[in-house]
């Protein structure tokens, strides 16, 4: 399992950082006698996916990055983009300063040293918002000491020492660290850690490495559930997670066998890891078949054979199923929700998220409209904590309750057959929603997939098909199929039985 990680992780920094598929405008690349630095293909990466312009930044002080034009005097500096916090992250990571330095690497020092001359590290006491306008949030820093971690590899030019002092001194400070003792572990903590250990090799510093060591034995048991699931309640973040614990699982002398499972669980057999929760699918994937039960951070999956032999996966069958804690991290308004591939096909899909830009998109993504799940209507904050019990590795009980709603699902996963039973209280309406993945049309009974040669039947009442978008890449949307089931709630409240099943085309 440790090369299904690898293999799929080429574009794990894209993931990370949550960069962008757009072509890059005037891409500078490297010349052919220069070599790219290891240190320098991350942050190169993500400029060239975002895109930008550097070729007047020597000339004029004039940059373009992810289609925003910034003048880099002291006012254009503290650049900043509330409605897409991604934006002022990586443009204050100073990561389109590395396609500039493989060709004119005395202009992208001199830059960086510019920006540090005009924004200097306003401490810890400064709020949070002040801190980002400003280049000095958490992520801010980190990445733009990955960046002086490639200058400095790149040029040697020793102007960088004590700019890369006080950025891994912030990356050490407690009052900042998105982790212990000061808050839960996140993935942005251990980044930090792995940026310090990178800090310390470039510069020479082995106090750094040791902190960012201490740091990790520390976060670690915090980390995964002991199911193997991260607690950031996204799929695609357990990649990330695994990743970055494999840098220095061999020298805290520790396994990742049990995450590894666990995202193998979670890969159809198509070899596509569906994007539950933040980020977009991914594909090319190992599945190991294996059955996940975590009952803290609210996953189950499974995978049902129906195929003749073990490497035939053409019959087989496999499903996610999220409850567990309310949302936070990286997680959606998706408790009760499930994805389910069938006959060679995804029938019920996640729909990702488009991009970081506060938007109508944004909202949709994170909303309970864009899940699988039993939605009471008018309570569109409804966020619960989602107990489970598991009957068995393909029947669950789901319940939650909050503010005087109160729901209920039964859930029977089958080769080609899928039953759910809801129940619910305290709304005047209710819907069923069953997010269909893209490639399927409706019908009045249910919905069919040309290319796969299916038929799905969806028995439940008032069928209602209401047309939405997946965002099956980073700032990419296609058009996709919400199948509706509406129940009015009456003095016992709403109960709705729906069977979905799918069928090779007659």
């Amino acid at each position: 399992m440790m090369r299904v990680v690898r293999s799929l992780l080429v574009g794990v920094t894209a993931l990370a950082m949550l960069t962008t598929l757009s072509p890059a405008v005037a891409q500078a690349k490297p010349s052919d006698g220069i070599a790219m630095p290891g240190l320098c293909k991350a942050p190169y990466n993500v400029s060239s996916q975002r895109g930008f312009d550097v070729s007047r930044v020597a000339t004029d002080r004039v940059v373009t990055f992810d289609r925003k034009r910034v003048v880099l005097d002291r006012k254009g500096w503290a650049a900043d983009n509330p409605r897409d916090p991604s934006w002022t992250l990586w443009f204050h990571s100073l990561v389109w300063l590395v396609p500039l330095a493989l060709e004119d690497p005395q202009t992208a020092v001199a830059v960086f040293l510019e920006r540090d001359k005009a924004l200097p590290d306003p401490g810890a006491s400064r709020g949070k918002y002040d801190r980002r306008a400003v280049g000095w949030s958490q992520g801010q820093f980190r990445t733009r000491l990955d960046t002086a971690n490639c200058l400095y590899n790149m040029t040697r030019d020793p102007r960088l020492i004590p700019i890369a002092e006080r950025l891994a001194a912030a990356n050490m400070d407690p009052l900042r660290y998105p982790g212990p003792p000061k808050s839960r572990v996140h993935n942005h903590g251990t980044m930090s850690n792995v940026t310090l250990m990178q800090a310390g090799k470039a510069f020479g510093v082995d106090e750094w490495i040791d902190f960012a060591m201490k740091r990790f034995r520390r976060d670690l048991p915090y980390v995964f559930e002991p199911c193997g699931m991260m607690r950031e309640q996204s799929s695609t973040y357990q990649v990330h997670n695994v990743k970055l614990w494999e840098k220095t699982a061999p020298a805290l002398n520790t396994s990742l066998d049990t995450q590894l499972r666990a995202l193998g669980a979670l890969v159809r057999p198509d070899g596509v890891l569906e994007a539950i929760g933040d980020g977009q699918p991914d594909s090319g994937l190992e599945p190991n078949g294996a059955s996940l039960w975590c009952r803290e951070t609210g996953w189950a999956a499974g995978t049902l054979k129906g195929g003749a032999s073990a490497d035939d996966t053409s019959q087989d069958s496999h499903f996610v199923l999220r409850f567990g804690p309310k949302v936070t991290y990286h997680g959606h308004q998706d408790h009760g929700g499930i994805t389910w591939f069938a006959l060679g096909a995804p029938v019920l899909s996640d729909r990702g998220l488009f991009s970081k830009d506060r938007g109508e998109r944004f909202d949709f993504a994170h909303s309970m409209r864009a899940h699988s799940v039993f939605e009471p209507v008018g309570s569109p904050e409804y966020d619960p904590v989602t107990k489970a019990s598991r009957i068995s590795a393909t029947e669950f009980a789901l319940s939650d309750a909050q503010d005087g709603i109160a729901r209920t699902r039964d859930v029977t996963v089958a080769l080609t057959r899928l039953v759910v039973r809801d129940r619910g209280t305290g709304a005047k309406e209710w819907i069923q929603h069953w997010q269909l993945a893209p490639g399927w049309e409706p019908t009045e009974t249910g919905a069919v997939h040309e290319a796969a040669g299916l038929t799905l039947t969806i028995d439940c009442p008032k069928l209602k098909p209401v047309r939405v978008e997946a965002f099956t890449a980073w700032r990419t949307a296609v058009d996709a199929w919400d199948m509706q089931c509406r129940v009015a709630e009456d003095r016992t409240g709403a109960r709705l039985t729906t069977t979905l099943t799918v069928a090779p085309t007659s």
